[in-house]
């Protein structure tokens, strides 16, 4: 069981617009940067309430049906999909629920605080950053609450058109 991050950035650093629109993604496919492997493979999604919010607002439908979901925010959700709950026990407990539950891999979802605190807990086992030649000049940053120093092991390199991709693992 890993924990994983996936995710796109712009090249300045941002993960969406300043009204968390996510459209500078549009000209690019998803499917040829391997997402359909990766999203097989994963059992339980992780997202901050922000994110959660986004995607509902953004997405005519749900497209994360059939996966277990929790939702990490310190207030109740009235439209939980199925299959879903709401986290309020904060991260480390999380973490050791996440690892507990010995599933198939754990996705967290977009939302760079979030990620980022798995980082600063060393708890990310694997990390597929994609960086994408938009540079947007304002908007969500990538990672906005650095707690601590972190190095990462780059274990890969790829190029999917115009689309960098790099693999870290936690070292």
């Amino acid at each position: 069981m890993m924990i994983c991050g996936y995710i796109a950035s712009t090249l300045d650093g941002y993960i969406a617009a300043p009204d968390h629109s996510f459209a500078f993604l549009d000209p690019y496919s998803a499917e040829e940067a391997g997402y359909e492997e990766f999203y097989a493979g994963i059992s339980t999604l992780v997202m901050g309430r922000t994110t959660y919010d986004v995607c509902r607002r953004a997405m005519p439908s749900w497209p994360y049906g059939g996966k277990h979901l929790i939702v990490v925010t310190s207030s109740a959700i009235a439209d939980l999909p199925d299959d879903a709950e709401v986290w309020t026990a904060g991260v480390d407990a999380l973490i050791e629920h996440l690892r507990a539950a010995r599933q198939r891999n754990a996705w967290i979802v977009g939302g760079g605080r979030l990620q980022q605190a798995f980082i600063d807990r060393d708890a990310l086992d694997r990390l597929d950053q994609f960086i994408v030649p938009v540079i947007l000049g304002d908007g969500i940053p990538l990672y906005p609450d650095v707690a601590q120093p972190r190095t990462l092991k780059l274990v890969d390199v790829g190029r999917f058109g115009q689309i960098a991709h790099l693999r870290l693992e936690r070292q």
